[in-house]
Order: structure tokens, then sequence, then C-alpha cells
């Protein structure tokens, strides 16, 4: 009782308040409710609307993670040494790391309903961007890119997140070009900050690089930023630019993330985020073994996409002739991406020899991705395709259907990066891949210059001219013991060479130790050079010859293939099998 009655002198104490208040300002309290139009009431509403959808979306996306990671799948990953460490996390390139582990159908489950559960939120909150974000992410995350290209294209959020939200889904979708508009589109507009953060390359440099240059991107060292694009692009011969692509892809999805909960139930900090841009979101994830005490403390795993790669160059040069070496296989490095053009990607070491025309230079690169097991019962389509800088139009070749063969393209004489792509266009299961640098001097008038040497399957026809040689061409500097052919052109004779001494030598290079203290003692053969001279008589601007080698009595092992003619000479390094 006592409490009843305090409570109903309050109550009348508030009432007789509001009534002298009323009494007292008449014209304070019609001018507001002058001031509460429809249209007032209706944005009041409307926000409070938003604020109320906001906190669901982000307790609906807190309980699916939780769902998520009480149930994640249990799997041993990692090991003692880490191949990088960035922060809390230590990371691992595992080339067995190629299967998804089955996820529960609990997770699917709880996926589905809070993608649902967002979709009805946004209705509420079309322009939040939060909202809009997560329900890519998901999207994206049950496989579904198509939906989540649809989500991005019907954002009503700040134009540049929704510009990199369309990027983000049109990449998942293999759509590079239009990826790149989109992103492009988001760059334009977004911040200054972010958008130097989106464009440092700096985290995605071996130690060597970053300790070189410094800082590279977001305004410093820009002309190296297009280097680096440009050459850690993987497929010169696909419009777009996967990598680059990529690289903001996971900038947005990273955006995505950061005010979110997440699978290992961390919070956010600049680790994660360098993760993330260096190799990728997690796939998927998996938890250890919990402590007796919690199952919340299972460590848990993320996965990236794999098989994945180093395709941005491990070093290079900024002079005007490129230097460049890739190591796409390193396990220690600071980046590696798996590509939306092909699942595996297998460095080959092809052929490729130049062959002069006038003042131009004819390059032909013979390949045989066969050789791969992988890709010997695909078809793919081959391009090779040559570029002097990041600046200069990419000259490319007649594409190829065929898994072995040889290409070539017309060029001047100069410095170029060589690119040669075999790629399954239809599944994506694989794709054959060389990069190298090709020096071409011009020659001077009256010189006497010889081809690089064409290796090439014999037979009982005769080798004529370049053409016939490229039909039988071996798809690599490698040759099995027994007979191999030989092509090359010398150019500058004069007619009043009545003859020129040529000469053929095949000398073993680095020869193991064990071998030399076996000759050195009597216990192994010598291994002499191989050495075969004849005269060769001038029969025009160009005077070809071809010849064929019987290898069968060569012991195994690396020689360097030498033609000679005078004071000009050509080489070539090949591996005897």
């Amino acid at each position: 009782m006592p409490q009843r009655g305090s409570a109903q002198v309050d109550f009348q104490s508030s009432c007789r308040i509001t009534a002298m208040t009323r009494s007292r300002l008449p014209s304070i309290a019609l001018t507001a409710i002058m001031l509460l139009t429809p249209a007032a009431v209706a944005h009041a509403q409307q926000k409070r609307d938003s604020v109320e959808a906001r906190r669901k979306a982000v307790s609906a996306q807190a309980r699916f993670e939780f769902v998520r990671r009480v149930n994640l799948p249990l799997e041993y990953s990692g090991g003692t040494d880490c191949d990088a460490r960035v922060g809390r996390f230590c990371q691992y390139n595992n080339a067995d790391d190629t299967v998804e582990a089955r996820k529960p159908r609990v997770i699917s489950r709880a996926r589905a309903t809070l993608i649902a559960s967002l979709d009805q939120l946004q209705k509420k909150s079309p322009r939040d961007g939060w909202i809009t974000g997560q329900r890519v992410r998901y999207l994206i995350e049950a496989k579904n890119d198509t939906a989540a290209l649809r989500v991005a294209r019907e954002c009503q959020a700040a134009a540049w997140w929704c510009n990199a939200l369309e990027g983000l889904a049109l990449h998942e979708l293999r759509e590079i070009p239009a990826a790149d508009s989109a992103f492009n589109r988001a760059l334009a507009t977004m911040p200054a900050v972010e958008k130097c953060r989106w464009t440092d390359v700096t985290p995605l440099l071996d130690p060597a690089l970053r300790s070189r240059f410094k800082k590279v991107g977001c305004g410093k060292n820009e002309n190296i930023a297009e280097r680096l694009w440009w050459l850690a692009d993987p497929f010169w011969s696909q419009p777009g630019n996967d990598r680059r692509t990529e690289h903001y892809a996971r900038h947005t999805m990273a955006k995505i993330q950061e005010p979110a909960r997440n699978a290992y139930n961390i919070s956010w900090a600049n680790d994660l985020r360098e993760m993330v841009v260096r190799y990728g979101w997690a796939r998927y994830w998996t938890r250890g073994h919990a402590s007796a005490l919690s199952r919340n403390d299972a460590p848990v795993s993320g996965h990236e996409a794999t098989p994945n790669y180093h395709f941005v160059p491990v070093s290079l040069t900024t002079d005007t002739v490129p230097k460049v070496k890739f190591d796409i296989d390193l396990d220690e490095s600071s980046e590696r991406y798996s590509s939306v053009i092909a699942k595996r990607v297998f460095e080959i070491q092809p052929q490729v020899a130049v062959f002069r025309r006038g003042d131009s230079a004819k390059v032909v690169v013979a390949y045989d991705v066969a050789l791969r097991r992988e890709l010997d019962s695909i078809p793919v389509w081959g391009s090779l395709a040559l570029a002097p800088d990041e600046n200069s139009p990419i000259v490319s070749s007649p594409d190829s259907a065929d898994r072995k063969g040889a290409l070539s393209v017309m060029v001047t004489p100069r410095s170029y990066v060589v690119s040669l792509e075999a790629i399954d266009t239809v599944a994506h299961r694989g794709a054959a891949w060389s990069r190298s640098v090709l020096q071409i001097t011009p020659l001077k008038p009256g010189d006497v210059a010889v081809s690089d040497p064409l290796l090439f399957d014999p037979d009982d026809s005769e080798i004529g001219d370049l053409e016939a040689a490229m039909r039988r061409a071996l798809g690599s500097n490698t040759i099995k013991r027994g007979k191999v052919g030989l092509y090359w052109e010398i150019y500058g004779l004069s007619q009043s060479d009545s003859a020129r001494p040529i000469s053929l030598t095949l000398t073993r290079i680095n020869q193991s130790a064990l071998r030399k203290l076996g000759e050195s003692i009597g216990l192994a053969s010598h291994a002499s050079p191989l050495k075969i001279q004849w005269n060769q008589f001038a029969t025009g601007s160009i005077a070809s010859r071809s010849i064929g080698l019987d290898l069968s009595q060569i012991p195994r092992g690396r020689y360097l293939l030498r033609i000679e003619a005078g004071t000009a000479s050509s080489t070539r390094e090949v591996t005897i099998d």
C-alpha cells in the first residue's frame, strides 16, 4: 500500500506541473505543435526505424558469427614455423590446403537466416551502407555472387561505397574489366584518407623491395606502383587487371568486416586488415580443440582462397630497360593471390628465339603444356604478349587452340617483357605461365649476326624455313636423349663471302663436384664437348640452316649450345634428360 500511494502522489504531482506549464506558456506549446508537420513526423519515424534496423542487424550478425564459431569443423592446421608473421597472426602457405572443409548444415542454415533478416532490415533502412555491405559479404560467402551484384547495384549508401561493393561482386563473378571500372569510380569519390590506404602498394612488397623503394603508392613513387601493377597482372591476354581488382576487392572486404564480429572472436586491428590485404579474406574457417573449461577457447584458423601464388615481382628496376624476376611459388612472400582466371597456375620454361626480318624482329616462343600432367587433357588457349613498359601497348600474337605449339609476334628491336599464357578459358581449371625479359639489339649495317637456335623434333622431312621449324618446335629447352633438330639463321653474309666457317659446340656446365672428382681419378669418363665445323655459303640476306644431332651418347645434364659464324655467335642453355 505505501508503494502504491507513493506512485500515485508522484503521478499527481507530475500532472499538476504539466497543467501549470500549459497554462503559462500557450504560445510556445502552439509553436511546437505547428512544427510537428506530417513530413517531420515521418522523418523522425524513419530515423528511429533506421536506428532500430541497424541495432537488429548488428545483433543478428553477431549471433550468426557465434553460431559459426561454436560449430566450426575440427581441423588441425599450421605448424611450428610461420611463412609470415603479421601481428597476432601466423600465416602458412600450405599447398595441400585446397579442399574446403565440409561445413555443418547448422552454419549454412544460420547464414541463410541472417541473409533473410538483413534483407528485411534493409527495407527499413535502405541507405544503411553497413547493412548493404554485410548482405554482399554473406551472399559472396554463400557463393551467390549474382545476388551479391544485385544488392550492390541497388545500394543507396554513399556513391563510392556502392561502387566498391559492385566492384567486389563483379570481381568474384570474373567480370574483371567491369570490376576495374567500378573500382575506378569508387577511387574517384572516396575520402582522401581511404583512397591513400587503398592505393598503398607497400604491404605487397617483399622486404628487399620495401627497403629499397620505401613507400609505394598513395602519392609516393607512383611510377613504381604503376609498373608493379603492370607486372603483377597475371594474364595480359585477358582484359582488365585481375590482380589489381583483387587488391581493391580485399580492401572492400576489409572495410565490410572492420565494424563487425568475426569468426576469430577478436577485435579488429591493423594486423587483421593487413592479413586481408596481403593474403585475401578467409573463405572458410576451422577450429582446433578447445580447453576443458570453455568451448569458446578453441583456436580458429582462417583459410584463404587456394592454391595461391606470388605474382608481385621479387625484384625489378625502374630503368627504361626493365629487368624483373618472378617466383610465383615463393612461400615466404609478402602477398599471395588465387587467380579468378585460372584455379591453378604452373610456371613453365618455353623456348624463346629471335629471328631478324629487316629492321624488325620476329619473336618465337614454343611451349608444350602437355608436359604438365594437370593440363595434358584439357583444352587451353595459348597467347604470346610483349610490352616494353607499362605505358606502351601490348603486342599480342593470334591465339592458339593447341596445348603445344609455337607463337610469334613482330616487334622493333628493344627490350621487352615477354609473357606466355596458355589458359583453360572454359572451366578456369589451370594455366601455364612464363614471364621473362628479352633484350633485342638493333643490327648495324654490314654486321654478321646469328639467330637463336630453335630446337625441333626431327623426322625424315627436311626443314628449310622458320615456319616449318616452328611447326615441330620443342616446347622447352629440355631434350630427351636421342635425336634433336636445330634451326638457325645467319644475317649479313655478302655474296663476296665465298664461304663462312661455322661451328657448333655443346659444352657441359655446372658439373657436380663428385663428377669432376670421378673424372680426375679416372672413375668417370671425361665429358668432352661436342664440336662440329663446316663452311656456310652466302645465299641471300638470310642464310638458314637446320641439322639433326644424335645425343643418345651424351650424359644427362645441363649444356651450353653455341653456334659461331666468325665473330658472331648465339647460345642456348639446354638440359639433356
